[in-house]
């Protein structure tokens, strides 16, 4: 806790000085002064929280200097230290209420000062509760309801400004995150070592308030107002405050800056590009730190999202369907590409992940494997990043494409050609007759092939295969029934339906709207 001593007399100052062994009991002298004048400029230089003023001085006296501190807000508290003629002027200065105690000098000892300290250190930490109350209340009125220019310490703070908002890294989930009401929770404190350390080059703290569990927002002021942003310098300070919160919190911290250089009445705009950046931390990745004006975030509706997603989709699942996973990678990181560019997608993600697990949970229940989520982070790990989630579905569908070539190659060669056939021309008319001959067997061979290596017939394969397909459509697309029935084999709607209904026991506008519900 800083200190600044403040008496005419030098042997007073020096007495003062050795009377107690300052660091041992928590206190630091960081200046003197003869005369209230400059005992102000060093006030306004070191920012004490406690001052031991004398009465009378030359220049500017103790109590005209009591009052010039507390006019300016600088929140510190006084010990008077005066002979018994000056009791008159020390109880003005007590009147002020910064003042917590008056001291005879020729009275105090080692054990009285450090009682007193002990009394005004608790006084100011009351009082600076309170400030850094009324302080984040003024702040937050000003980034979210009327604008008006933000107080504190007696004046306004007046641009330059640069607005924070930091962040500790959560792993990523796909349901879209919310901001939550103003919650302290996980953020007292964070600033603490900016507000009474070393003072920051060309930039002053003015003050924070919680903005959502694990967020906070905080405003700094630039002090040279004749000098061009110092963007370089602010950079440096976020970076140094980065560093030290993730130290304290043993986690990393994303962090994203805006700056506004005219007029203290857009902070809501700033607050808002803060706002965004922040909910696309997932395109940033963890432990960023820009600034918000340089980040390719989005201002306008992706309506085309379900569209593009279909496309790609259909590409990829051609590519997993025809068992070529190279080709079927090179699709899913390009998909994964478009969504950073001309600008940041976070609906299209979205978007892009409903599809891909949708596809993956398909391809799984086709192998008669269990159900299972391919972003689930008991398996996959958290996940805080774009590439974390494409690599991690690229590795779920890396192990589904191995565990299928392994079923497969435990098939003989004639049927591995048998299946190939039908999985090109399911679409059309085609029979047993039609797959033997492709492959240059006889029906009843075929016919035993079937049996023997999958249990089931060359019909009852064909059907499934051919609902699993029109499952694929119906999630995808809003295709009409007969043209859903067309496109997987079947003339007739009704026949179409009837199938339907016997393998997934539901009719297909019925497992259309049970999807679309989800």
């Amino acid at each position: 806790m800083k200190i600044i001593l403040v008496d005419d007399e030098r042997i007073a100052l020096e007495h003062i000085r050795t009377l107690i062994p300052w660091e041992e009991n928590g206190y630091e002298i960081a200046a003197a002064a003869t005369n209230g004048r400059s005992a102000l400029r060093l006030c306004e230089e070191h920012r004490p929280q406690i001052m031991i003023v004398d009465i009378r001085m030359p220049v500017m006296d103790g109590l005209e200097l009591i009052r010039a501190v507390a006019e300016r807000g600088w929140g510190v508290n006084f010990i008077v230290m005066s002979a018994y003629e000056d009791f008159n002027y020390a109880r003005q200065a007590i009147s002020l209420g910064c003042v917590s105690s008056y001291l005879v000098k020729h009275e105090v000892d080692c054990d009285k000062l450090i009682l007193e300290l002990a009394k005004a250190k608790l006084a100011w930490e009351m009082s600076e509760r309170q400030r850094k109350l009324s302080r984040s209340e003024q702040i937050k009125e000003a980034f979210f309801a009327s604008g008006q220019p933000v107080k504190h310490g007696g004046h306004i703070a007046r641009p330059p400004l640069c607005a924070l908002l930091l962040q500790a890294d959560m792993p990523f989930t796909t349901i879209p995150s919310v901001t939550g009401a103003p919650d302290n929770s996980g953020t007292t404190g964070w600033t603490e070592g900016f507000r009474h350390g070393e003072k920051p080059a060309n930039w002053e703290l003015i003050g924070e308030f919680a903005h959502g569990a694990g967020r906070l927002v905080v405003l700094f002021e630039q002090r040279d107002k004749s000098a061009t942003v110092q963007r370089d310098a602010m950079y440096k300070l976020a970076s140094v405050m980065q560093r030290g919160l993730e130290e304290q919190l043993g986690r990393t911290v994303s962090l994203y800056l805006a700056f506004e250089c005219t007029d203290i009445a857009r902070l809501p705009v700033l607050i808002r590009k803060l706002e965004e950046a922040a909910r696309h931390t997932v395109f940033s990745g963890r432990g960023s730190l820009a600034c918000a004006d340089g980040l390719p975030l989005p201002f306008r509706l992706a309506s085309i999202n379900a569209e593009c997603s279909r496309r790609w989709l259909d590409a990829s699942a051609s590519c997993f369907m025809r068992e070529d996973y190279g080709s079927f990678a090179s699709v899913v990181k390009e998909w994964f590409d478009s969504l950073l560019q001309p600008e940041w997608n976070l609906n299209g993600l979205y978007e892009a992940i409903r599809s891909l697990t949708t596809l993956y949970r398909e391809r799984l229940a086709a192998a008669g494997l269990p159900e299972e989520d391919p972003l689930d982070p008991r398996t996959a790990g958290p996940l805080y990043n774009l590439a974390d989630i494409r690599d991690r579905f690229l590795r779920a569908f890396g192990e589904l494409s191995e565990h299928r070539s392994a079923a497969l190659k435990q098939l003989s060669p004639k049927l591995l050609q048998a299946l190939r056939y039908l999985h090109a021309h399911f679409q059309d008319e085609i029979g047993v007759e039609d797959a033997a001959n492709a492959t240059g067997i006889s029906v009843r061979y075929l016919h035993e092939l079937f049996k023997r290596e999958l249990n089931r017939t060359f019909l009852d394969y064909l059907t499934e295969y051919r609902i699993k397909q029109a499952k694929l459509i119906l999630m995808r697309e809003d295709a009409k029934m007969a043209e859903v029935s067309a496109r997987v084999g079947y003339r007739s709607p009704q026949h179409f339906s009837q199938v339907f209904k016997r393998l997934t026991g539901v009719l297909p506008h019925q497992f259309r709207a049970k999807e679309q519900a989800r």
